[in-house]
């Protein structure tokens, strides 16, 4: 049985084969991302739908996109990769999308 070190170098050797583009399609996970999201905005006393079973996602998609929205940030969520954030049409990192909300909501 390998050890706990001899798993970790197995997945780091297999990921540095890898491409950015590989890359992002497997890192953080839309479910964690909205997860953390909604999070954020129950934090900012911003209501967004909980999500459950197949249509309870659905209904969480759509409601945390509009959130984003209202806040001036446009959320692509994605189904088998990160979701995508934009500002003015111009694509930023989730980040950026953050910093923006909390900027504006500071004023």
């Amino acid at each position: 049985m390998a050890t706990r070190e001899e798993n970790l170098k197995k997945i780091n050797d297999e990921l540095e084969q890898l491409s950015d583009e590989e890359l992002e399609n497997i890192a953080g996970g839309t479910t964690e991302e909205m997860d953390e999201d909604t999070k954020r905005f129950k934090e900012l006393n911003i209501y967004v739908e909980p999500g459950g079973g197949v249509l309870g996602n659905d209904l969480w998609r759509a409601s945390l996109e509009n959130a984003f929205e209202k806040h001036g940030v446009q959320m692509i969520s994605g189904f088998s990769a990160e979701n995508k954030y934009f500002i003015n049409g111009k694509q930023v990192s989730r980040d950026e999308a953050w910093k923006y909300i909390y900027s504006k909501l500071k004023k």
